[in-house]
């Protein structure tokens, strides 16, 4: 299995389920420091979650639930984990079954409906952005990518520098001397004009969403100075490593500037959504009034808090989602079917209208929470 891309979850997205053939999801997690013991925690963890959702099912569903049930458990009986996460979708009746392992913590939960349970995986995309890491220093380069809490080296992406060696002897050794330091000054200096040049084909190449320069202090303020406009508005921050760190010492230090700059961008995002709200300029907050521009398919963008649990309903004919206290479809005036997750529900039909989601953490969480905890940016 090997990580999950962005064309996963497109894939996942159009996944078209039956109404009478739901789909198990499932997301289990272990302690890294009992990875020994994983396999049996997630067994362990199974069972108590597929319990949960067998004892309120009607007995007609039970026997479809317990196929699938049996699938993802034969499967679990000979997996051997190798991260801390496992995501599994799975609809026997259809064939259909995927499988995923994550390197970064996922809350244990199963929900099994008629939509592939997305919500934790799109909330682990906007939390885990992909991002470049280029380690230099006067003479090297090496560059990584980071997504979704895994570092890999691409090591093609930089030929090696070719270092001129200079010998000197006799008594011009003071002035050749200088001459090898001008040298030295105007190799660096070649050396990461060339990685600039480099970083511009690699970040399409890439896709990063930014760039973290590590190295010598000297080294990545030169390779700032000499970057495009248009990449230094990518730079995320900056680390001082030596240009021999490892992988996983490049992915401790990297992760802690993305995620200082995941919340600092969600404050003033929520700051602007609020404003935005309160001027009525094409935005919206609380509950209500997103689901009202959701039917009419307004959203641009919605911004939830972290954790935010809401019930609702579903209109059995127009699909309308409703908050928790209406009878009948205010649309159409037909039947409604509760929804325990309406959070996931209103992620998944913004993104079918071609909308994005973002989720917020911290602060801007909570101001958020006193605003309802969601709104949205409006198209029109």
């Amino acid at each position: 299995m090997g990580m999950i891309t962005r064309e996963d979850l497109e894939r996942l997205h159009a996944y078209e389920v039956k109404p009478d053939s739901p789909v198990l999801s499932l997301y289990l997690t272990v302690d890294r420091s009992q990875m020994r013991n994983a396999r049996h925690q997630m067994e362990t963890i199974l069972k108590q979650l597929l319990r949960s959702i067998e004892g309120e099912l009607e007995e007609r569903e039970k026997e479809a639930f317990r196929e699938d049930a049996g699938r993802v458990e034969a499967f679990l009986s000979e997996y051997e984990p190798q991260a801390p996460s496992l995501v599994i979708f799975c609809d026997a009746s259809e064939d259909f079954f995927w499988a995923r392992a994550l390197s970064i913590p996922l809350r244990n939960l199963a929900r099994w409906d008629t939509l592939v349970y997305l919500r934790p995986l799109l909330e682990a995309l906007d939390e885990y952005e992909r991002f470049g890491v280029v380690l230099t220093d006067k003479t090297r380069s090496r560059l990584f990518t980071v997504f979704l809490g895994e570092i890999r080296e691409e090591r093609e992406a930089f030929a090696p520098a070719r270092v001129r060696h200079i010998k000197t002897t006799g008594t011009d050794h003071i002035w050749s001397q200088k001459r090898i330091q001008r040298q030295s000054e105007t190799h660096a200096l070649w050396h990461l004009k060339q990685v600039a040049g480099e970083l511009d084909r690699l970040t399409n190449r890439y896709a990063f969403d930014r760039l973290i320069l590590a190295g010598p202090v000297e080294a990545t303020s030169e390779l700032y100075r000499l970057l495009p406009k248009r990449l230094r508005s990518r730079v995320a921050g900056t680390l001082s490593l030596p240009v021999e760190a490892t992988p996983q010492e490049v992915l401790a230090e990297a992760l802690k500037v993305e995620q200082a700059v995941e919340r600092s961008a969600e404050i003033t995002l929520v700051e602007e959504l609020l404003t935005a709200a309160a001027k009525q300029d094409r935005a919206t907050q609380g509950v209500v009034p997103t689901l009202q521009a959701l039917q009419e398919g307004r959203i641009w963008q919605l911004v939830y808090a972290h954790d935010l649990a809401l019930r609702g309903a579903v209109c059995t004919h127009c699909t309308a989602l409703l908050p928790q206290g209406e009878e009948a479809c205010p649309y159409c005036g037909q039947q409604l079917e509760v929804v325990e997750d309406l959070v996931e529900r209103m992620v998944a039909r913004v993104l079918e209208q071609g909308g994005r989601v973002e989720e917020v953490h911290g602060i801007a969480a909570q101001n958020l929470q006193k605003a309802g905890g969601i709104g949205a940016f409006l198209r029109f």
